[in-house]
């Protein structure tokens, strides 16, 4: 369904700006995608609880001091001014002060793909306490994810009086935006998590093709532990090169936004919110529609997204796409044409006539001395991981104290 027939529908059905058409929102984005800016624009609302990264595997430890740590002027965010993110969640941490009610860490990566119809009664009960919280104050909820795109029909299914939408960015221009967190600010989460992501979801058929097309390099089988994932997964992108690093954010981001757009969720470009008028004027009047509220989305400055490094390979970048292009060919029957059309859009701006490889082959693993030296750096993680928590828990207590 189009950004137009969503908005024609919503004021069609008469709803005012006063009168909420849908009993919830949920934005889902992956990292440096608009997401928060977007999401940004409901919160200041009275009328409006909005809830920052619900998934956020931060949230099972989540205290009053860390709430007030995490806040856009605490990193390079690019966001602007603003609370602190996790503000809303002072409402529903647990009796103890620690970490959020009903949330377990699995939310965050695991079963990132999963089917509409699959049993997850504790993760549904989880979002519908911060819905019912939300509802309990008066207050329209509002729920901005980055963990939620390859679920997303699971959330439409599991969520159906919710507005969903669900928003796409130029992956170069996305890329760039993480690499340079990691370049400029010394912030790896954003090239690090989508190999976090890869690496717990290799038993998905969808993932598993992505992997094949793209020729991604993934470490050995790490277990469920996702300290141990995070930190293995690290060692291992260390020792990849840039080329290398965008195949594996790629192949997610090929295959999150394949799984996000088989659905009924509104699709947003957020390129376009800045350049297409059209666009941005119906992405503002559904939203407008589905919270109730009087919305100006002001064209955005695209301030986040760096020039390319001299260090880019270019050719390697064109085929990386063009082998992505591949992949989402054999995938258009999960689409409608308008939606493959997007996707193809953003990945041919970039192939630059590169052929892709003629055949997908099986996820690349390590040879034989960089698969032993990542299990022995498996062995020393899980032999110090009690002395990393323990020192983690100390140093917070001496900082409290």
């Amino acid at each position: 369904m189009t950004v137009l027939r969503v908005a024609e529908r919503a004021l069609a059905a008469g709803f005012s700006p006063a009168t909420p058409s849908a009993g919830a929102v949920f934005l889902h984005a992956g990292w440096r995608s608009c997401g928060t800016w977007l999401w940004a624009t409901l919160r200041d609302s009275e009328t409006v609880r909005a809830y920052y990264e619900p998934l956020h595997e931060d949230l099972a430890r989540l205290d009053r001091a860390a709430i007030g740590a995490f806040s856009p002027g605490s990193w390079g965010s690019g966001h602007g001014p603003g609370a602190p993110y996790f503000a809303e969640f002072a409402g529903v941490l647990n009796q103890g002060g620690r970490g959020v009610a009903g949330y377990h860490p699995r939310f965050a990566f695991d079963d990132f793909f999963a089917a509409p119809d699959r049993a997850d009664p504790a993760l549904e009960a989880y979002v519908t306490d911060l819905l019912q919280h939300a509802a309990a104050e008066g207050r329209l909820p509002v729920l901005k994810f980055c963990r939620s795109l390859g679920r997303v029909p699971w959330f439409e299914r599991h969520f159906p009086t919710a507005f969903h939408a669900v928003i796409v960015r130029d992956p170069w221009a996305q890329w760039r935006s993480a690499r340079a967190q990691l370049e400029r600010d010394k912030n790896r989460y954003f090239v690090l998590a989508p190999f976090v992501i890869l690496a717990r979801n290799t038993h998905d058929p969808l993932m598993a093709a992505a992997l094949a097309h793209l020729r991604v390099r993934l470490p050995p089988h790490l277990g469920r532990d996702l300290g141990l994932t995070t930190s293995v997964c690290w060692h291992h992108i260390k020792h990849l090169g840039w080329a290398d690093r965008y195949r594996g954010f790629l192949a997610f981001w090929t295959a999150s936004n394949i799984a996000a757009l088989s659905g009924e969720a509104l699709a947003i470009d957020a390129d376009a919110l800045s350049t297409d008028d059209e666009h941005r004027t119906a992405v503002q009047d559904a939203m407008s529609a589905a919270a109730g509220l009087p919305l100006s989305l002001v064209p955005r400055p695209d301030a986040d997204t760096p020039p390319p490094s001299e260090r880019d390979d270019a050719t390697e970048a064109a085929r990386a796409a063009s082998d992505a292009l591949a992949f989402l060919n054999t995938q258009r029957h999960r689409l409608t044409p308008p939606r493959a059309r997007l996707l193809e859009q953003k990945l041919l701006a970039h192939a630059g006539g590169a052929a892709p490889h003629e055949t997908p082959i099986a996820p690349i693993e390590p040879r034989a001395p960089a698969y032993a030296a990542a299990v022995a750096y498996v062995a020393a993680t899980r032999m110090l991981y009690p002395l990393r928590r323990a020192h983690y828990h100390v140093d917070r207590w001496l900082k409290r104290g």
